[in-house]
């Protein structure tokens, strides 16, 4: 999983400072605060290190990829990432970002691996790579830029480094060609596989933003269970086909729910607990590839279009948080999309059991009030041990984003809460009460008044 997350002069952020990310984290704020570029700093490099180009340093995206191809972020170029309020911060000169985490198998940071990198303006106003720290403490290589396509590689145990050359220019900002490890013979033994770990870890990520694709009529499935659900939710109604075709026969046959047939049974539940729908059915049109999703409520069936968009919005979200296997991170923005209070608190139940059940860790983007104090009451009920959650809130101040820790003790409390931004729910009561009592009082003496003259 993830644990630490610090950004420096990255797009509103001058710098973040180290963040703990835990197996449940919060990012709540107002909007265009900077919430969605702590997100985009871990897809970038995601989408990064599985480029197929080894010439890029840093994938900031193409928006002119197909959709099958496409990146999950787009960022423009070099000069569209650095913070405009740039300024030198400890580490990270003015004209470079930095993007900074760890990962590790246990929350507590125990043998963690880094992954530091800075940025410069490249060639075509691309970004270069400056700086890149990769590796468990002790263990991994640092590489530092001396002049254009010219890097120098050091070793964790070695204080000498072992010299500079074009070759110690790693590939997408985290691996060395064959070429190179084999140049390294034995020093290659300590490197070869700090950058593959990288890769696994990223590719655990499946992430899901904020606008997900609307309901089809029908869908065209392919026979066989999708390997992700894309950015967007696109695949996520397939997941629910393949699984519900297995479940639909393991229930016709008598047989025990097992399997791909239980992501189904349990999209069903949290459906059902959330007051969406009763049930779920898939339906084959005729003989064809053609599937459709069918919505039950009160023994009646609807097609998915056909029922309220709320439930075309959850659905791959529910499928996100099932489709994760252990270790998986899932990411989400406004999962709460569309949705009654009652579902939003469900969603909670939802990312604490997963997290809690199968050490699945979520990063939640959201502006829901409810999703956050279902979260408060389950710490209260000594439900979710506190330290695993991690709950931060985002705001513009000025031309930059500052970030603060909200404080979560024991009983659920927050005792730094940002004022007034869920809204000002006493000061509505007592001033909607003030307003019917002044009410009352004035009609009873315009009725008075009116007596008087009659």
């Amino acid at each position: 999983m993830l644990t630490h997350l610090k950004l420096d002069n990255f797009k509103i952020w001058r710098s973040t400072g180290p963040l703990r990310l835990a197996p449940l984290t919060l990012l709540l704020g107002t909007n265009s605060s900077g919430k969605s570029s702590l997100i985009q700093s871990l897809l970038l490099i995601r989408q990064t290190v599985k480029s197929d180009d080894p010439n890029l340093d840093l994938n900031l995206g193409n928006p002119d990829n197909d959709s099958s191809k496409s990146d999950s972020v787009t960022l423009g170029q070099f000069q569209d990432v650095l913070c405009r309020s740039a300024s030198a911060s400890p580490g990270t000169p003015a004209n470079q970002f930095g993007i900074e985490f760890r990962w590790a198998e246990q929350t507590d940071n125990t043998d963690s691996s880094l992954f530091s990198a800075r940025y410069r303006k490249g060639a075509g106003d691309s970004a270069e790579l400056d700086i890149l720290r990769l590796g468990k403490d002790g263990q991994g290589f640092t590489v530092k830029r001396r002049k254009a396509g010219i890097y120098q590689l050091s070793l964790a145990n070695q204080r000498r480094p072992l010299g500079q050359s074009a070759d110690f220019r790693p590939e997408r900002s985290f691996a060395f060609s064959a070429a190179t490890l084999n140049k390294l013979v034995e020093q290659a033994e300590q490197i070869k596989d700090i950058g593959p770990e990288l890769l696994d870890e990223l590719s655990r990520i499946i992430y899901l933003g904020p606008v997900r694709r609307l309901a089809q009529r029908d869908y065209v499935w392919a026979g066989r269970m999708p390997a992700h659900i894309g950015d967007d939710g696109a695949k996520a109604i397939d997941v629910l086909i393949a699984s519900g075709v297995e479940y639909q026969k393991q229930m016709k046959a008598g047989s025990p729910i097992s399997g791909d047939a239980q992501l189904f049974e349990q999209a069903m539940h949290w459906l059902k607990t959330m007051n969406l729908a009763d049930a779920l059915a898939v339906k084959q049109l005729g003989r064809s590839a053609r599937y459709e999703l069918q919505i039950i409520n009160h023994n009646e069936a609807s097609n998915l279009k056909d029922v309220g968009v709320g439930v075309s919005q959850v659905l791959p979200v529910i499928v996100a948080a099932l489709f994760a296997a252990p270790n998986h991170i899932v990411i989400i923005e406004e999962p709460e999309s569309h949705l009654h209070p009652l579902a939003q608190s469900q969603l909670a139940e939802l990312f604490a059991q997963v997290s809690h059940e199968r050490g699945v860790q979520f990063i939640i983007e959201t502006h829901s009030e409810h999703l956050l104090t279902r979260l408060q009451r389950r710490v209260a009920e000594q439900k979710i041990e506190p330290e695993t959650l991690a709950m931060y809130f985002v705001e513009r101040d000025g031309t930059k984003a500052k970030i603060n820790a909200l404080k979560l003790d024991d009983y659920g409390e927050i005792s730094n809460w940002p004022e007034n931004f869920f809204g000002d729910e006493m000061g509505d009561i007592a001033a909607r009460t003030m307003a019917a009592m002044q009410r009352k009082i004035d009609e009873k003496k315009a009725s008075a008044t009116k007596e008087g003259e009659e």
